[in-house]
């Protein structure tokens, strides 16, 4: 049986597989970014008949899908609503009234076959690779030039008609008008430390993570990126008792300073020894902020008064141990009884205290509070908020207000949303606007619109 590679030996191989692809000095679409949105609109632009380039930092094109939705990838939802993103304006605008019909018939001619668990839509093979893969595969036919490791440090506009600048391209040679205008991409080959500088009539910028510097130098805008989707630190004497633990919960956000919940969400909470994590977390971690108050009704399906009946039937105002042992996790059940025990609470707009121990379970068993410190684990944060301010930006070309060669898709937009396939289907559908724009810009430049 052969030897699996090392790690560093696989870095090796795929660093030697991206010195090995030759980076054209002219192309129609040059894509910044080969994640979810850079991949469709490389497509996309393709398949319009554009010349495409994609540039990557990765040692590989697509590695970002392989991490999402757990490696299962949820890829999109059949319940999209640009009410789940924080510029539902900009997203209903950019993505219309059918974009799950325009997700599906991608994804159906690229191959892929898919299954429906809730409301989430992912790969019949549960596998995020299946994503990546067919994607890949439909860029290599459509004849898109994929170029990892390559890093972007700079964007410019040229004029391809004053002397001594680049060659015109070959169809001006032979009499096609142009407009006379390229923007030249500087990015660094594997192989040297010397920049190459490919140019294209278009630019599309998919990148996620920091907002490249060249886009500052040509005035555009960001937002400073912060971590969303991640779990939430709280403060609460109790969470290392149930550090693991899970339960089926209705989750409140109460902002500080109100009196009533902004937000809510049910789904499974992972305690964990620093606060909560889980799906449901993740879509708090988009709201919540330090001193905010989260609480959780454990038992969504009882009302207080069916609670009651289990824990104190007979209004004797004390409880026996174990009593909610069938309907919470044993764990939770033994740490909520200490804790009524002890009178514990927290002080939140003068709520009362309860007056018995079996009152003061069943209110934690209805609203466990936790207040909110930040956010844990960024590092591992699912999505970033923040980047190019959707105001500089077409919503129905993405194209820039201010550059017209300039276009953007993805999370290179401030652009993000809560979980379950919301992100990736925004990461599709704007790369499908984006690509189709930008080839249409660059052909009609070249004289084949």
């Amino acid at each position: 049986m052969a030897k699996r590679p090392s790690r560093a030996q696989e870095r090796q191989r795929l660093f030697d597989a991206a010195a090995h692809v030759q980076v054209p000095g002219d192309c129609d679409v040059i894509v910044v970014g080969g994640g979810a949105a850079g991949l469709v609109a490389a497509i996309t632009a393709a398949e319009a008949g554009a010349e495409v380039l994609v540039l990557d930092r990765d040692l590989e094109c697509g590695r970002p899908i392989l991490a999402t939705g757990n490696g299962r990838c949820n890829f999109s939802n059949v319940n999209l609503d640009p009410k789940r993103f924080n510029d539902p304006q900009f997203v209903g605008a950019v993505c219309g009234d059918r974009w799950l019909d325009d997700i599906l018939a991608f994804f159906r001619e690229s191959g892929l076959r898919w299954c429906l668990e809730d409301e989430r839509l992912y790969p019949m093979s549960r596998s995020s690779a299946s994503v990546r893969n067919v994607l890949l595969a439909r860029a290599k036919k459509a004849g898109v030039i994929l170029a990892p490791a390559r890093e972007v440090v700079g964007i410019d506009r040229i004029d391809t008609t004053r002397p001594g600048s680049p060659k015109r391209r070959k169809r001006q040679e032979v009499g096609v008008e142009a407009l006379g205008m390229s923007v030249e991409v500087a990015c660094t080959e594997p192989s040297s430390n010397y920049p190459v500088l490919p140019n294209a009539q278009a630019v599309v910028i998919a990148s996620g993570g920091e907002a490249l510097p060249a886009l500052l130098d040509v005035g555009l805008v960001t937002a400073r990126r912060t971590p969303v989707l991640c779990p939430v630190a709280c403060d609460a004497p109790f969470l290392s008792q149930l550090d693991g633990r899970r339960a089926h919960a209705q989750a409140y956000l109460t902002k500080h300073g109100s009196f009533f919940p902004t937000w809510h969400e049910r789904g499974e909470v992972l305690f964990r020894d620093y606060g909560l994590s889980g799906i449901v977390t993740f879509d708090l971690s988009r709201r919540v902020e330090a001193g905010d108050l989260v609480e959780l009704d454990l038992a969504p399906d009882l009302t207080k008064s069916q609670v009651q009946q289990l824990v104190d039937p007979f209004a004797s105002g004390s409880f026996e141990p174990g009593c909610l042992d069938g309907i919470l996790d044993p764990q939770v059940v033994r740490v909520l009884e200490d804790l009524a025990c002890q009178c514990w609470h927290v002080e939140w707009a003068e709520r009362p205290m309860p007056e018995t121990d079996a009152a003061a379970l069943i209110d934690l068993v209805k609203a466990l509070p936790l207040v909110a410190t930040g956010l844990a684990d960024t590092n591992h944060a699912q999505v970033t908020r923040g980047g190019l301010l959707t105001e500089q930006f077409d919503p129905a070309t993405l194209a820039s207000r201010e550059h017209e060669w300039l276009f953007a898709c993805g999370e290179a937009l401030d652009v993000d949303a809560d979980c379950g396939g919301f992100n990736l289907s925004w990461a599709w559908k704007s790369g499908m606007v984006a690509g189709a724009s930008a080839a249409q810009l660059a052909l009609s430049r070249r004289g084949f619109a």
